[in-house]
């Protein structure tokens, strides 16, 4: 594809190429490296104010009061500031001051899964990818490998189709994290409870509270600076 429009085209799909690979290890990185521990937060903060106290709740594991929409996790051995899940893709939990990294390190990695698939569906056309010829490995050579002039061209074709139905697979498994992922933000949710809609303000105020300020230019790149409008510690609620 990008040949097509040969220098500029290769040029434009290097600098997208290169943005993508960035925003994905950069965002696995930040997701990697930032906790929702409550550990991480000043002991001023884990003393619930006048009028809450029936929010918070004591965690028999850590023995100690815990603030509202936090979990243990029995793998970091700690609570979570709006634990969704643990990762163990970044070994870490996803919760408060990481799900953007989180969700930006899925939108990247399915958009470059989606361009890569493309390539690859294109490749796999010019090397006998048909309808009557999809399957990536055969025993014998069949009618639609008739092009192929040798053996070593035979195994090439083989070749990316298999390339192409393993793209396949990490396109859809990306994509459904990131669709799952959407659905929560949107509705200020978390895995282990996906159904609650108690914390649910209206869409954008639900993004902000994940992406933070900036919202969507977060996606640009996980070193935009974006702070989340609170601690993760006081939750307004719809009937707040």
């Amino acid at each position: 594809v990008p040949q097509l429009l040969g220098f500029f085209g290769q040029t434009i799909n290097f600098l997208v190429s290169t943005w993508i690979v960035y925003n994905i290890l950069g965002n696995l990185l930040a997701c990697c490296r930032t906790t929702s521990s409550v550990d991480a937060l000043r002991p001023e903060l884990m003393v619930p104010v006048s009028g809450e106290e029936h929010l918070w709740r004591f965690c028999k594991k850590c023995q100690r009061l815990m603030p509202p929409r936090v979990w243990h996790c029995k793998i970091c051995n700690c609570c979570i500031l709006k634990r969704d899940h643990h990762c163990n893709f970044t070994a870490n939990c996803i919760g408060h001051n990481n799900q953007r990294y989180f969700v930006g390190f899925t939108f990247h990695l399915t958009l470059g899964a989606g361009l890569a698939l493309i390539y690859n569906f294109i490749m796999a056309l010019k090397h006998g990818f048909n309808k009557d010829n999809w399957w990536p490995f055969h025993f014998s050579a069949s009618v639609g490998d008739a092009f192929v002039s040798n053996e070593s061209e035979l195994l090439f074709s083989y070749l990316m189709r298999t390339i192409f139905y393993i793209n396949l697979v990490c396109f859809g498994i990306s994509l459904l994290v990131l669709i799952w992922q959407i659905s929560l933000v949107i509705n200020n949710a978390v895995s282990a409870d996906s159904t609650d809609r108690t914390y649910d303000l209206g869409i954008g105020r639900n993004f902000a509270q994940v992406l933070g300020k900036r919202r969507f230019w977060t996606l640009l790149s996980p070193t935009i600076e974006s702070p989340l409008p609170h601690e993760g510690i006081k939750w307004q609620s719809k009937r707040t």
